[in-house]
């Protein structure tokens, strides 16, 4: 963020979130121990509009190693989408590890163990600077920062 926007917001770390490649549990992939990302460049994905965070991410993932971005996509905002079509086996997506584990881990999905070229993002609350939060804001928070506890990295 910009120092405008900082001078106005305020954030609290929760914690550290990993961007992760991930496939079908019943996927060609899935099965493997290690992964280079110049091995799945070819493979359809399912990612989001270029304009996206997440697809800069993963634009620069690719560009860090040296790669190409995927040719064969599939666009899309959807978090369904994007999660229903690498269940089917048959497409890779770049996601945060967060999601995989809110609400529910998803056994239809596995995690690739492919080293992505990047560090882990903080993820946290953001907030304005000398506002109050509402009673119902603030109880949102407070249930943010229990569930947040397992995944904190830093101190």
């Amino acid at each position: 963020m910009g120092p405008l926007i900082e001078e106005r917001l305020e954030f609290e770390f929760l914690f550290d979130d990993q961007y992760v490649i991930v496939a079908g549990a019943q996927s060609r992939w899935a099965r493997r121990r290690k992964i280079k990302l110049a091995e799945l460049v070819n493979e359809p994905w399912v990612l989001p509009p270029p304009v996206s965070q997440t697809a800069s991410l993963a634009l620069e993932a690719f560009r860090a190693s040296g790669l190409e971005y995927p040719r064969q996509i599939v666009v899309t905002e959807s978090p369904q989408v994007r999660f229903n079509l690498p269940a089917t086996g048959s497409f890779l997506t770049m996601l945060s590890g967060s999601v995989l584990r809110f609400p529910t881990r998803r056994a239809d999905l596995k995690v690739l163990p492919v080293q992505l070229p990047m560090p882990p993002l903080p993820s946290g609350i953001v907030t304005l600077k000398n506002r109050t939060p509402s009673s119902v804001a603030r109880l949102f928070m407070k249930h943010a920062r229990e569930v947040a506890k397992p995944l904190k990295t830093r101190k």
